[in-house]
């Protein structure tokens, strides 16, 4: 192979990419500034996160990575081609590229994610899924016959996989995640409080003083918004007390999805997840209390890798890395004209 060799996690709040011999390079929200009259991309990726709420009439933000996935073909191609393009430069030869899916999605809409990664510049491609990338990323080994959990939580999916072998013994992807909080933290606000917010003062506060558990002491921010009644811009404060109450239906639904994969993971496999805990990443993974809140759920310690943002990345690259492991597994390399075949 002669172009660069890249892992790419596809997630609905961002888009991260790791080159071999580089780590990772990219690390971009997944958003994209479109003029509405030519559909030309203006932005992409943190310039274009910076316009949320911002941008006038003439040019429109799209967010087109839905749940992990594709929800709007040619902006989800526009955003991956600026991406690849950052990365390879003037590169003559094209990119190889390994690329995260959601578990249990259906073989159209993997069709449709390998599409708009060849369309967008990559020479061959060929998917795995978030958990299994997230577990080859944090050092899993491939050959043992032993069990291991991970929990992938981003801004529209969390992942749900225990590990054997190098491959998934069972699976579970939930349209839940970080995005979901901050919705339901400006509802929230919204019928509470008489005060009206943008996602990313949600977001915000979510990072600042949310958590799946009440901290020791009592903490507040101060955030601004608009006054509902008069549509007048104000100061309010708002309690780490209230950001947790918003989310705890979140954070449960999570939970769930971490019951529901043990309740059908075999015993010998849950013995060996006991032991060794369960496994926290995603851009997720450092919601204060969440790593505790999961632990009194199931009982199973929880640990968070370092670096947790990134391991899915890594883990394609990994797997990029040892191509005899994605032959053997049943992953196969597709190019734009094998896949029309």
């Amino acid at each position: 192979m002669v172009g660069l060799k890249i892992g790419l996690d596809i997630g609905t709040g961002s888009v991260i990419a790791a080159v071999e011999n580089k780590g990772v390079v990219l690390s971009e929200p997944a958003v994209l500034a479109i003029e509405r009259e030519t559909g030309e991309v203006i932005e992409a990726g943190k310039k274009a996160c910076e316009m949320t709420g911002r941008c006038p009439d003439a040019i429109k933000l799209v967010r087109p990575l839905l749940s992990g996935g594709i929800s709007e073909l040619e902006s989800s191609e526009k955003l991956l081609r600026c991406f690849i393009e950052r990365i390879c430069k003037n590169k003559i030869f094209k990119p190889t590229v390994v690329a995260t899916m959601p578990a249990g999605i259906t073989n159209l809409e993997k069709r449709n994610i390998l599409g708009c990664v060849l369309r967008a510049g990559a020479g061959r491609a060929t998917l795995i899924e978030e958990p299994l990338a997230a577990a080859l990323g944090i050092g899993v080994m491939t050959d043992k016959p032993y069990g291991t959990m991970i929990v992938n939580v981003g801004a529209g999916t969390t992942g749900v996989g225990v590990i054997t072998m190098g491959s998934i013994a069972v699976a579970k992807s939930a349209a839940i995640g970080g995005d979901d909080m901050d919705r339901v933290i400006r509802t929230y606000l919204k019928n509470n409080r008489g005060v009206n917010v943008g996602k990313l003062t949600a977001e915000e506060l979510k990072s600042l003083i949310g958590g799946a558990k009440m901290r020791e002491e009592t903490i507040a921010a101060v955030a601004k918004g608009k006054d509902m009644a008069d549509g007048m811009p104000l100061f309010f404060e708002v309690t780490a007390q209230e950001i947790n109450f918003a989310i705890r239906d979140c954070v449960d639904e999570i939970c769930k999805a971490i019951t529901d994969v043990l309740e059908v993971t075999p015993p010998e496999l849950v013995r060996d997840i006991t032991d060794d805990g369960i496994f926290l990443c995603g851009g997720m993974a450092k919601l204060y209390g969440l790593d505790k809140y999961i632990e009194e759920a199931t009982g199973i310690k929880v640990k968070i890798p370092g670096n947790a943002t990134n391991v899915a990345a890594l883990g394609c690259l990994r797997a990029l890395n040892e191509e005899n492991y994605l032959s053997s597994n049943g992953y196969h390399f597709v190019t734009l004209e094998t896949l029309n075949v």
